[in-house]
């Protein structure tokens, strides 16, 4: 086989961040007379960019590097990411459909991994290369994720993404400013991530400087501007009223809080208290209207039933807008995983407790929708329905709304929309 060129095919799992590295595998190998396929039957070369956060992601990846493996046994199969970085002692002896593994730090390498038919790992975790992938993407062709910094410094007690992608570095500014300038005309939507999208700046200005990164990015790009991933202790004030003063920056706060016990946040080593996050909350609601989105951890070694109980009460009586509920997950090679698990039956009964809540709570939130007029940027049609988000909505992880319409609409374009009836978490509507 012909080491120099070929056809290859990618396959994306996990978060955002992994479609941001995954489109820059495939700019580098076109540019390097590659052909993308649409098929694993198709390639010479398979490459599986997999997720390693969760015990249950990882089960994911490996059943798909089996199943591609099934479909075309023939094909040099490639792991790359942060499946290949924590798993590299004795992924391919697992596994051996496996041929080349390529760490999160030698993404930009892929390129000699697949040409001399070795693994590459660097010691420089993470990937933040500047990454110009104007036509070559693995979302729809309207919206974009644009990585704005790699890794982490802080040491949650769950989580093992500093083993996996490094220490914290930021993307430069005019790198950012010329992949946006870079993006096609058909994009309406970019989606800022990283591992903590609030911080960034810190290591070239000192302080997170978030809030200068969106002044200088608002007037390049015309259409929604998104952020993910930001940290409680890096939502400051000053990006607060930066969001709200740019009318395109959306204003959406994806804000993981984990919890609200102090007792279990100071085990969690998350570097706040209840207090904090009470403060926090405040500010927002002070400062002006926004989404806010959040995410729970259930079951943490030592959760006891008062700390759940805390927890609960807190989601009930809150007026968070999206609201995402995990299981811990006893991830070997993090620090909370010296600590006993909690009986199962336990922890599944304290998420679907807590789930159930949920569930009531975006019902309620949904009805107060009913008869509003809301701006939609279409995302798809299925059948006769076309489907779209508000800007209270972002891709893959909040609610979409359906739209019945006897006229194309086209896709990637905003509609005027008035929501006329609602499902437990979707929306119905039909055009103004």
């Amino acid at each position: 086989m012909n080491k120099s060129t070929g056809r290859f095919y990618i396959e994306t799992l996990g978060c955002p961040r992994n479609d941001s590295d995954s489109e820059a595998i495939i700019s580098i190998l076109k540019n390097n007379n590659f052909k993308m396929v649409n098929k694993p039957d198709d390639a010479s070369h398979i490459i599986v960019n997999g997720c390693a956060f969760l015990a249950e992601a990882v089960l994911e990846s490996v059943e798909k590097i089996l199943h591609l493996s099934e479909i075309n046994s023939k094909a040099t199969l490639l792991v790359v990411g942060c499946l290949a970085e924590r798993y590299k002692e004795d992924l391919i002896e697992a596994l051996p459909e496996v041929d080349i593994l390529v760490g999160t730090g030698s993404i930009n390498k892929i390129l000699d991994a697949i040409r001399e038919n070795r693994s590459i790992f660097s010691s420089q975790k993470g990937f933040i290369e500047k990454n110009l992938y104007t036509l070559h993407h693995t979302t729809p062709s309207h919206y974009r994720y644009i990585k704005i910094q790699e890794g982490c410094n802080y040491e949650c007690s769950f989580c093992i993404i500093p083993r996996i992608k490094g220490s914290f570095r930021s993307k430069p500014l005019e790198d950012i400013k010329e992949e946006i300038k870079n993006l096609s005309k058909k994009v309406k939507e970019i989606i800022l991530v990283g591992q903590d999208t609030s911080c960034w700046g810190q290591d070239i200005f000192g302080k997170p400087s978030l809030d200068y990164l969106l002044n200088e990015i608002s007037s390049l790009f015309s259409g929604w501007i998104r952020i993910l991933y930001l940290h409680p202790l890096t939502v400051s004030k000053s990006l607060l009223e930066t969001i709200s003063k740019n009318k395109n920056i959306i204003n959406y706060l994806d804000v993981p809080f984990q919890h609200v016990s102090s007792r279990i946040l100071k085990k969690m080593k998350r570097g706040y208290d209840r207090a904090l996050i009470e403060k926090l909350l405040k500010m927002i609601r002070d400062i002006d209207e926004f989404t806010i989105r959040t995410s729970f951890i259930v079951g943490y070694p030592k959760e006891s039933e008062k700390d759940f109980n805390e927890l609960y009460n807190f989601v009930q009586n809150s007026n968070l807008d999206h609201v995402g509920l995990f299981l811990y997950s006893h991830e070997n090679g993090t620090d909370s995983y010296s600590l006993k698990e909690l009986d199962k039956r336990i922890t599944e009964n304290r998420f679907n407790r807590l789930f159930s809540l949920n569930v009531r709570r975006m019902s309620e939130r949904n009805k107060k929708l009913i008869g509003k007029n809301l701006e939609v940027l279409i995302d798809g049609k299925e059948g006769m329905e076309y489907y779209g988000r508000t800007k209270a909505d972002a891709p893959d992880i909040d609610q979409i709304v359906w739209i019945k319409n006897k006229k194309n609409l086209n896709i990637g374009n905003y509609y005027n929309v008035k929501i006329t009836d609602t499902l437990t978490s979707e929306l119905l509507g039909e055009l103004l």
